[in-house]
């Protein structure tokens, strides 16, 4: 069966930011464990993975560029 899209390749870093965050917490890398501040609270850690996987649904659904795709169109447009 051939994919309609995709998504792994396409939305790479969306899905590796993703990732990483659910490592981290998984390593117990949120600050009431930790103690450290630069790990944040586990409830904005949850906030933080909520909008990044509605922000990726988004773009699936509608079509929008990903990540790299818009980093790639910007550097496209500055003459060096």
């Amino acid at each position: 069966m051939d994919k309609k899209i995709d998504v792994t390749g396409r939305y790479r870093q969306e899905l590796l930011d993703i990732k990483n965050k659910l490592n981290q917490l998984e390593n117990d890398r949120y600050y009431e464990k930790s103690g450290v501040k630069m790990d944040g609270y586990l409830a904005t850690n949850i906030q933080d993975l909520r909008r990044s996987i509605a922000d990726l649904l988004y773009k699936i659904e509608y079509g929008e560029d990903s990540t790299m795709e818009k980093l790639h169109k910007a550097i496209d447009k500055i003459d060096l």
